[in-house]
């Protein structure tokens, strides 16, 4: 469905915020796209709203270039886009008319809107007088007002209550369920693992990790991971390598290693330091995220 084509742009000639970037999403999908502060993730997901024009390379939706305007992309942007001194229903109303609905479509849609963000009883209330999740959930209700086949979150719940974070999430996987294709940025690695099917990594400006999800935590059978109170013993080392994590974890390397699983977690136990926890064969996000970040920053 979506093919981003060797995207370049910077705001400046000097100053390059996107570098060469590629990856293509299928209808249905959801892309997570992760990334530190300053990466450049608003400024990809402008560039494939429309919202900015690339220095070179292009964007394309099932082979058509996209543009500012383009009634099947929408995107939800991190700060609050409506009128604060305007209602709920106003501005959904005002936002449908910008689209170019007709009086009765509007109406129709902004109903569904209210209705699908659970605005419905607040929708007289001025958007200003909202709470922080209110306003998020009115961000994402004009968004859908397109009823986009793609559409970009970005941060949708920054600054939310838990309910309103478990609300939006529902209501996004609801959506994807319907066939809408999304991609989504978060610092928050946990919603996007368990919302998207595939992650793209930026740093810098470029991409340095792609791919689907489930093979990127997939780990290889070549490292256990153990949360231990007391360091291992040197000799314990020598046989089964290890490197010294955070917070008491150790992994140790299977494929250097002379001890089996089974034979190294019982050595520990007879050295009285045993396990408090044990990951095998699976790693977090966080764990994919920060390897390869830092890995980006050491010099070479």
């Amino acid at each position: 469905m979506l093919s981003v084509e060797a995207l370049t742009f910077g705001y400046r000639k000097q100053q390059t915020q996107i570098v060469d970037v590629s990856f293509s999403l299928a209808s249905g999908d959801i892309l997570g796209l992760l990334g530190p502060n300053g990466a450049g993730k608003t400024t990809l997901v402008s560039l494939i709203a429309g919202l900015l024009k690339p220095q070179s390379g292009r964007v394309l939706i099932d082979g058509s270039p996209t543009h500012l305007g383009r009634r099947d992309i929408a995107l939800v942007p991190q700060e609050y886009a409506f009128y604060p001194r305007l209602t709920a229903r106003e501005n959904l109303l005002y936002f449908a008319g910008a689209l170019g609905l007709s009086r009765a479509e509007a109406r129709t849609r902004t109903d569904s809107a209210l209705q699908s963000c659970e605005l419905t009883d607040r929708q007289h209330q001025r958007a200003g007088h909202y709470s922080g999740g209110l306003k998020r959930r009115l961000n994402f209700a004009i968004a859908l007002l397109q009823q986009p086949r793609l559409l970009i979150l970005d941060e949708p719940t920054a600054g939310v209550d838990p309910q309103s974070r478990a609300f939006l999430l529902d209501t996004i996987r609801q959506l994807n369920q319907q066939g809408t294709t999304l991609i989504y940025t978060s610092h928050l690695l946990s919603e996007v693992e368990s919302l998207c099917r595939s992650v793209a990594v930026l740093n810098a400006g470029r991409i340095i990790l792609q791919g689907d999800l489930e093979t990127l935590l997939a780990e290889q059978h070549s490292q256990v991971h153990v949360k231990l109170p007391q360091t291992p013993a040197p000799e314990l080392l020598a046989k089964s390598p290890a490197q010294s994590k955070e917070q008491g974890w150790w992994a140790f390397d299977l494929e250097a290693s002379e001890l089996s699983v089974s034979e190294l977690l019982g050595k520990l136990e007879q050295a009285g330091n045993s396990p408090t926890q044990i990951r095998y064969g699976q790693q977090r996000l966080e764990e994919v995220f920060l390897t390869a970040t830092h890995r980006e920053e050491r010099p070479s």
